[in-house]
């Protein structure tokens, strides 16, 4: 059989296309940045759940594994471990996080922060704040909900409760069986219960006049001093900012994924998404909570000396960014 030397030049020139399509994409591959992020099951992160799911981490050349746990205390408790590169936990969590390792955490964006997404879900008898006197209350110790707890307490003149420690989805369970009384933890748990047992519980207060509840997301101090760190926080911020655009603006998006990834009601996810306030900002409201919850922590002997605020934000990624999300830092308060 006889082959033209047209055709041979172009099988040459389909294999050569071939090889440099192929190198090409090794080489893209190559670049991809591989970064693990831990986060949680809960609608304060839609902002990152649409930033996967429309494939913008991809486009900024990063191949993210996210864990998910069940509080931002128990993920800081495997970071702690050496593990993942990103974590998403609570204001009060991250506080001694940084104090316990030295200051080798720093945060890089505010997710989420809200009053009102934080909750006292109780069962019925329990109609007024001083019924819960002497009560078992629970909330995972160490998150935030210990501190909306404290103020709680305080503020209401209860005296006493006595607190145990559950993890988040065993609360609407306990609450549910009469375990507990109440339980201090942020949204969509609370909604979860009225789904639950809807005849023996009910939302007794949120956290409004108490305090603001935070989701915040960091990464390890010596990880940001490194070229590659920053450049992948970076990426990774401006990902999450163009997710946080679609999340604000599309419901159903955000629903659906939360009921296919977690198995989340409608109703459960619109009760969250509905208050989310997705501040991605170092602003005044958020140097005024960090002040007034180190204050509250020297009370409990959590902290000693002032809170340098400067030594636990990472502003780089988000100045880089847009400037404006980034207010002057203020005095060690």
């Amino acid at each position: 059989m006889v082959i033209s030397r047209r055709w041979k030049s172009a099988v040459a020139a389909g294999v050569a296309v071939a090889l440099a399509a192929g190198i090409a994409a090794g080489a893209t591959a190559q670049e991809m940045k591989k970064v693990t992020v831990f986060g949680g099951p809960v609608p304060k992160y839609d902002g990152m759940w649409m930033a996967e799911t429309k494939g913008l981490y991809k486009a900024e050349g990063l191949d993210i594994t996210f864990r998910d746990f069940p509080s931002g205390t128990t993920a800081l408790q495997t970071f702690a471990t050496g593990h993942g590169d990103i974590v998403f936990n609570g204001d009060l969590p991250g506080v001694r996080h940084w104090i316990v390792t030295k200051k080798d955490y720093r945060l890089i964006t505010v997710a989420e922060r809200s009053a009102t997404s934080y909750i006292v879900a109780a069962r019925k008898e329990i109609a007024k704040p001083i019924d819960l006197k002497g009560k078992i209350v629970a909330t995972r110790v160490g998150s935030t909900g210990s501190w909306f707890i404290a103020e709680f307490v305080n503020k209401n003149n209860i005296g006493s409760v006595d607190i145990k420690n559950l993890d988040t989805q065993v609360l609407p369970t306990a609450l549910c069986q009469g375990d507990i009384s109440a339980f201090f933890i942020w949204q969509p748990f609370g909604t979860r219960a009225l789904e639950v047992c809807p005849d023996k519980v009910h939302i007794l207060s949120t956290a409004e006049g108490y305090i603001n509840g935070y989701a915040v997301g960091a990464a390890r101090a010596s990880w940001l001093a490194t070229p590659e760190g920053a450049d992948i926080a970076k990426r990774f911020l401006r990902a999450t900012l163009k997710g946080v655009e679609i999340a604000e603006k599309d419901f159903p998006a955000v629903a659906a994924y939360a009921k296919a990834k977690y198995g989340l009601s409608e109703a459960a996810t619109k009760a969250d998404w509905d208050i989310n306030i997705r501040a991605n900002a170092f602003d005044k409201v958020f140097y005024s909570d960090y002040c007034s919850l180190a204050e509250w922590m020297r009370s409990e002997k959590l902290m000693e000396g002032k809170f340098d605020i400067s030594e636990f934000i990472w502003t780089d990624g988000l100045a880089s960014i847009d400037p404006k999300r980034v207010l002057p830092v203020p005095a060690p308060c």
